[in-house]
């Protein structure tokens, strides 16, 4: 949108609002973005015991440059369902029992953009125009670079390795699978790195290293019936999941910024995203203790006291330390459902173990240095005193400092795990007796109650954190995604 005469170039690579002469209220932008693929398949099975399934695709995306545009991606699946074999058939307790694995690599291009090949400039009063008379009267036009282009980036290899079972039991009443899988991540795209030396143009996504991912996932269903009208189910998911960056240009590069610094490093051989910086001990009691402590900048009673790591007697940024981990050791889910005549019943569950989260909130609740307004419980009423000495946050002060506010540190760490009733729906079908005159096959009334509840032990707002692929699971003091609502709904048939 904007107005405006004098078009920089006629060329339609430069025909937008941005290049025209300045003046008005200018915002606009122009690009092209294609995705070229060929996909082949090929499906096979033999008596229904040999299963066959395999894929390979080219594609090509324009956001790619030149060097890495296309990608080749095969996939291809086996199995073999042994409940078919002569020598099972005496099982009867076995509806259905197969064997599979497969491999095979997908290609992203995550959320590159379509200009991220091409080092672009673009104009701006404020950074591009400059005085050349020297009068200070006037200043002539001028442009800067925008962003960074890089045409050697290319696709992001998905190589998924697995193997499973599947097995249908008890005439059809219990079902379950289990898999075995290692994701590998080759290239993954993340925007590079770069000193505040090479201006403020945007970064360009680059391949920037690998990850491991290695886990069991399992789920797990019962079907049952009561006496009279009365069936129910009951299904149950879980999965592990392991995390271990394997590459990484220059061995490791920190991510999750905030005031303080960044809040996480991704360094070969530790779990992407993991949390990174000072290990907090606890607090100082006494001056006595401060003498007698590793030497540490702004060391006073009431405030952190770090780990020294390497045991040299002083406390530097080489002390600091892996002290979190945001991926979950196992995530969970329970599935319920219940019906009697009319009836319906469902509730879902579902849970997060072992990971760790960043309270960053607690930065301005917990410290009057960061923030005089609105303060925690414990800033008010439990921070350290000398006559309170098991304080849970450090001394109320103005000063900041080493070892209180200023750095990344382990006070902001909490146990993130959670168990969340996400739905409970109960519904009431009215019989079709009744509405069939009206050219109503179906009438369902139901009710719903979303995230009723949460169970954890985490003070934010909401323990179910979001973020980059590079950091994640750090509250900023995002608004929580999963609010509890109600719902009354009507489902009809015609």
């Amino acid at each position: 949108g904007g107005n405006g005469t004098n078009l920089f170039s006629n060329d339609p690579n430069f025909r937008n609002l941005s290049n025209i002469s300045p003046g008005g209220t200018l915002y606009s932008g122009a690009y092209q973005n294609s995705l070229f693929s060929l996909i082949g398949r090929l499906d096979y099975s033999y008596a229904d015991k040999y299963l066959l399934s395999a894929t390979v695709r080219r594609d090509g995306s324009s956001v790619f440059g030149s060097e890495k545009r296309y990608g080749v991606f095969p996939s291809a699946t086996l199995g073999w369902r042994i409940s078919e074999e002569s020598f099972f058939q005496g099982v009867k307790w076995v509806n259905d029992l197969k064997i599979r694995g497969g491999y095979g690599i997908l290609g992203s291009q995550s959320n590159v953009s379509a200009t991220n090949a091409f080092t672009l400039y673009g104009p701006g009063a404020d950074q591009a125009n400059y005085d050349l008379s020297g009068a200070n009267t006037s200043s002539a036009r001028g442009f800067r670079q925008a962003s960074i282009g890089n045409p050697a980036t290319g696709w992001e290899e998905d190589k998924i390795t697995n193997i499973g079972l599947d097995a249908t039991l008890l005439n059809n009443k219990f079902d379950f699978s289990i898999e075995y899988y290692k994701k590998t991540i080759n290239g993954l795209l993340f925007q590079q790195p770069l000193p505040s030396t090479v201006g403020g143009a945007a970064r360009p996504f680059v391949n920037l290293g690998n990850v491991e991912n290695s886990g069991i996932d399992l789920n797990a269903t019962y079907r049952g019936r009561l006496k009279g009208d009365f069936t129910y189910d009951i299904g149950v998911i879980f999965t592990t999941y392991n995390s271990n960056i394997t590459k990484i240009p220059g061995g490791y590069f920190d991510a999750g910024g905030s005031r303080i610094g960044n809040f996480a490093r991704n360094q070969v051989g530790h779990p992407i995203g993991a949390f990174f910086g000072y290990e907090v001990l606890g607090l100082f009691q006494s001056a006595e203790e401060v003498s007698k402590s590793p030497t540490q900048d702004g060391a006073a009673p009431g405030r952190f006291r770090y780990r020294d790591v390497n045991n040299d007697g002083k406390i530097s940024d080489v002390d600091r330390t892996y002290f979190g981990d945001p991926n979950p050791d196992f995530t969970y889910g329970l599935n319920l459902g219940a019906s009697y005549k009319n009836f319906d019943f469902s509730a879902f569950f579902y849970g997060s173990q072992g990971n760790d989260v960043i309270n960053y909130v607690r930065w301005w609740t917990d410290f009057f240095q960061s923030f005089q307004g609105a303060k925690s419980k414990d800033a008010l009423y439990n921070s350290w005193t000398p006559t309170n000495t098991g304080a849970k946050t450090p001394r109320a002060e103005n000063v900041s400092n080493f070892s209180n506010n200023a750095v990344p540190n382990s006070y902001y760490k909490e146990n993130g795990s959670y168990l969340r009733c996400k739905s409970i729906i109960l519904g009431y079908t009215i019989p079709n007796t009744n509405l069939s005159r009206f050219g109503i096959n179906r009438l369902r009334l139901y009710v719903q109650a979303a995230n009723l509840f949460t169970i954890t032990d985490y003070t934010g707002l909401d323990p179910e954190l979001s973020g980059s692929n590079a950091a994640f699971g750090i509250d900023y003091g995002n608004y929580p995604n999963n609010q509890k609502n109600y719902n009354v709904g009507i489902n009809v048939t015609f």
